[in-house]
């Protein structure tokens, strides 16, 4: 029904700390297992969005401790080249060093994209919104247009009920009198018999 995406107010949306849709329990209960492809797509790729920033955080907790490590090593190696004469160790010295320059490069690439990670997950939430609310006004207009015509089903059968009701009462009333006016006209003995012959 709706072919054009919804025109979110961004700033709106920020002040209202939209949350990630994709593991809050209310969306999850109302469309975690729709069948609609806008939806479906953009929910994947803000999992996978969610999922590379957590590979990223600790990709770059590994590479902060193989800093640390390397960066003891290079003191414990200098200490030994200092101290101890040990001129057989610069060759391992420098070895550690270039890892500490590596370890940094790729820390600054993981740094760099922990920035900019965050920016494109609010980016896929909010394409998710977006399909969330176009599937929840086509869904919305099919369910309305249903409760209608069944209160409007509702409302006929009500009255329906209402006259059968009616009608009922008033077939038990005449029924109660007709008898009570028979028996007090012939007696009880002439009216079994009367049943007896007509109800069989």
């Amino acid at each position: 029904m709706f072919n054009r995406s919804i025109n979110l107010d961004k700033d709106i949306l920020l002040k209202n700390k939209i949350p990630l849709l994709h593991s809050e329990p209310n969306w999850i209960k109302l469309f975690g297992s729709v069948d609609d492809k806008k939806i479906g797509n953009a929910r994947e790729e803000l999992m996978e969005l969610v999922a590379k920033e957590r590979e990223l955080e600790i990709q770059s907790r590994e590479l902060q401790r193989q800093k640390l490590k390397s960066m003891k090593m290079i003191l414990g190696i200098s200490d030994s080249i200092n101290n101890e004469s040990k001129v057989e160790n610069i060759g391992l010295l420098d070895e550690y060093k270039e890892q500490v320059l590596e370890v940094n490069d790729a820390l600054d690439e993981v740094a760099f994209m922990l920035e900019t990670i965050p920016k494109e997950i609010r980016e896929s939430n909010l394409k998710l919104l977006n399909a969330t609310i176009q599937y929840s006004y086509d869904e919305l207009k099919i369910k309305e247009k249903f409760v209608k015509e069944a209160n409007d089903e509702i409302e006929v059968l009500r009255e329906r009920l209402k006259g059968l009701i009616d009608k009922k009462h008033d077939y038990e009333e005449w029924i109660n009198e007709t008898y009570t006016f028979l028996h007090g006209l012939l007696g009880s003995e002439e009216i079994d018999k009367i049943d007896k012959e007509r109800f069989k």
